[in-house]
């Protein structure tokens, strides 16, 4: 960000309006990552050492936030989201469930289709209720699967825009509330990226 800005300062007289827009835009994606990557790290301590207090989760609540803090890249990708309008209750932390849905549907807009088509639902699973996002992606290997959840892990670093710490930090989150996470996928497929939570 600051080598752009220097750039702009130092040349103003001599760009024109496209690329002052195509620095501004470059600019914009940096500043995005930037506080990504701040929050994720903030989050991790959080999860580490916060102490926290289920409760009845408003999931459909929690998804709105969701939604619009995701409206830059709904727009940027020409993504659409479709979910069911009522959902299970289940037991958790409202502000780390906000996180855990961020970084999946996030991740679905990054690596879903051209353009992605998010599908969100739950049901019930081994006496919990297991969350989803299903995306319309390329689908991962089962060699790839294993290493998702792991920190400082990327699938693709042209195409990554994070440090590979989200999907850990989702599985911290949702470990510390009594749940799970995982993901099913194939290639050629897309991909079913999960996380289960004690019912309410």
């Amino acid at each position: 960000m600051v080598g752009y800005s220097e750039y702009l300062l130092e040349n103003i007289d001599d760009v024109d309006l496209e690329e002052v827009e195509r620095v501004v835009e470059n600019i914009r994606r940096a500043s995005h990552t930037a506080t990504n990557i701040i929050d994720e790290l903030l989050l991790l301590a959080g999860v580490r050492k916060q102490q926290v207090q289920s409760s009845r989760l408003d999931m459909a609540g929690i998804l709105r936030q969701v939604e619009q803090r995701m409206d830059y890249m709904l727009r940027e990708y020409g993504g659409e989201i479709a979910g069911p309008e009522t959902w299970p209750a289940a037991l958790g932390y409202a502000p780390w469930i906000e996180e855990a849905w961020t970084n999946y549907i996030s991740n679905g807009l990054k690596y879903g289709g051209s353009p992605p088509r998010l599908q969100l639902g739950a049901d019930l699973q081994d006496g919990k209720i297991r969350f989803w996002v299903r995306d319309n992606g390329p689908g991962i290997d089962e060699e790839a699967q294993a290493k998702l959840f792991a920190e400082f892990s990327r699938l693709d670093n042209v195409r990554a825009e994070g440090h590979g710490l989200g999907l850990s930090i989702v599985r911290r989150i949702i470990e510390r509330l009594g749940g799970s996470v995982g993901v099913e996928s194939e290639r050629g497929s897309g991909s079913l990226f999960f996380f289960t939570l004690p019912a309410a």
